[in-house]
């Protein structure tokens, strides 16, 4: 699982691929990050091929394509499907086809992060359709078993704690144990309201256009509780929360449950990666980055997003 999540076995030949299957000439393919390329081609503009884990089942790209497609409808700013047939499989891997987004993704201010606010308000404005955008969404997607509701991303860190119980060296069994005590205090957001969301609004996603921010990286998206996605955009820090709420109270407007219930959804996505580190560290010989999430951070986080909510 490792090898597959970090390396891509076999995502090499994705070029080769592309060339003989959509009959074009690839001059150049840049990693821009584990199984995903950009892919400048000689006969026309860049496309960004993104190479699935083997564990991902292919009919989940196909609705990741299909979400695409009504993104484009909508005049959502997101990336676009390169071709009419944009998914295709190699070596048990599902590989779809992108348009390249030319700009980058831009440290984050007060100003991007109101842009982000906004364009997350516009997203879970979006009525979806019957189809693939109905999907349960808010978890990320490295672990296909657990990918749906952020609730999924709990279970899935719990998952992993459960994996090390009896193995876990004494270097690191301080930060395990803390781990387990934590994981009470994420709040898998059940009952709150939902809307179509992006599951990892984070600023390396955002791509600074001359038009404004264009997310990319769809994979998972769907239904769920718009909170979640919310709180994965918040967790650029306290001095950008009160940005990111401005933006967002434009199309949007929170509960009192859904601003009372704000730091449980902070810390879902720290104690997935927590977890994951804590996994890593003592799985793998090549990993020593086992953590505790900063609880205190959280915590000025929602009081920050809080604060800027009541002056609204």
């Amino acid at each position: 699982m490792i090898r597959d999540v970090y390396r891509r076995p076999g995502a090499e030949a994705v070029p080769a691929h592309l060339e003989d299957r959509y009959g074009i000439i690839v001059d150049k393919a840049t990693k821009l990050a584990p199984g995903v390329y950009r892919v400048d081609r000689r006969d026309g503009p860049a496309w960004v091929a993104r190479a699935h884990l083997t564990a991902r089942p292919p009919e989940r790209t196909r609705e990741d394509a299909e979400i695409l497609r009504l993104l484009d409808r909508r005049g959502v700013p997101a990336e676009r499907c390169a071709h009419p047939e944009p998914v295709s499989e190699l070596g048990g891997r599902a590989i779809l086809v992108t348009e390249f987004v030319p700009g980058r993704s831009r440290p984050v201010t007060p100003a991007s992060a109101l842009e982000l606010g906004r364009l997350l308000g516009q997203i879970h404005s979006l009525v979806t359709e019957d189809g693939p955008s109905q999907r349960p969404a808010g978890s990320l997607h490295h672990l296909p078993a657990y990918e749906g509701g952020p609730g999924q991303d709990l279970a899935a860190a719990s998952a992993m704690l459960a994996d090390l119980d009896g193995r876990v060296p004494s270097a690191h069994l301080q930060v395990y144990e803390s781990l387990q005590q934590l994981m009470a205090r994420g709040d898998d957001c059940r009952g709150l309201p939902e809307a179509f969301i992006h599951p990892d609004p984070v600023p390396a996603n955002a791509i600074a256009t001359g038009a404004g921010p264009v997310l990319v990286d769809w994979t998972g998206a769907g239904c769920g509780p718009r909170l979640a996605s919310l709180a994965v955009a918040l967790q650029t820090g306290p001095q950008n929360a009160p940005g990111v709420m401005r933006g967002y109270a434009e199309r949007q407007k929170l509960t009192a449950e859904e601003l009372d219930r704000l730091e449980g959804a902070l810390w879902i996505r720290p104690l997935w990666l927590a977890a994951w580190q804590c996994w890593l560290t003592v799985v793998s010989a090549k990993v020593n980055r086992a953590h505790v999430p900063d609880g205190a951070r959280i915590s000025a986080l929602a009081a920050s997003a809080r604060e800027a909510a009541g002056g609204l």
